[in-house]
């Protein structure tokens, strides 16, 4: 597995209509806005945020992730303005295994038109081929179709259910739906 590749400086990407990107401090009010969204981060593992210095704190927090070699975070930024709508990323890299989980969100208003399977596409094909991965892995809370759906068109398997898997806090510990996909799959 190459993370060399990843953590040497910030892998930068681009989609047809999307440039994948380091999120900066500046990004923070969008973030917010996605963030804030009862609907968007009713399926995330911690409540909607109510204040910008969350997603400050949360920008720093994924700089910090991609400074530590523990996790790679892009922003989804428009080209035509470079506004951030989303993010999608690595974390819980295993050099021996090359395996690595995936995460993502994207504001509301940009549900279902693609944009994430774009991005996500672009970052698994980084993922397989560039770093040497073998296993991608995302886990969804059961009731997110949207996701499953999104997972498997991309090639994801559902492989099972993981009983109270996550500490949600307030939301106490909940089950996950496992979905992976593995290099011989993807290729």
């Amino acid at each position: 597995m190459n993370l060399d590749c990843v953590f040497q400086g910030f892998p930068h990407l681009e989609t047809e209509r999307f440039v994948l990107r380091r999120l900066q401090l500046s990004d923070a009010e969008s973030l917010f806005s996605i963030l804030a969204d009862e609907e968007v981060t009713r399926f995330y593992d911690d409540e909607a945020f109510t204040a910008i210095s969350q997603a400050r704190a949360q920008i720093k927090a994924w700089a910090d992730g991609f400074d530590e070699r523990r996790c790679v975070r892009w922003g989804i930024a428009r080209r035509e303005d470079d506004m951030a709508i989303g993010t999608c990323g690595y974390n819980g890299f295993h050099g021996w295994h090359k395996r690595c989980s995936l995460g993502f969100e994207l504001a509301r208003s940009y549900w279902r038109q693609g944009i994430m399977t774009e991005a996500l596409d672009a970052i698994i094909g980084f993922g397989f081929k560039e770093i040497g991965l073998n296993r991608i892995q995302a886990v969804v809370i059961p009731g997110n179709e949207a996701s499953e759906k999104l997972l498997e068109k991309l090639g994801f398997r559902r492989e099972g259910v993981l009983r109270e898997y996550e500490n949600w806090g307030k939301k106490g510990y909940v089950n996950v739906l496992m979905f992976s996909l593995l290099r011989r799959e993807y290729e």
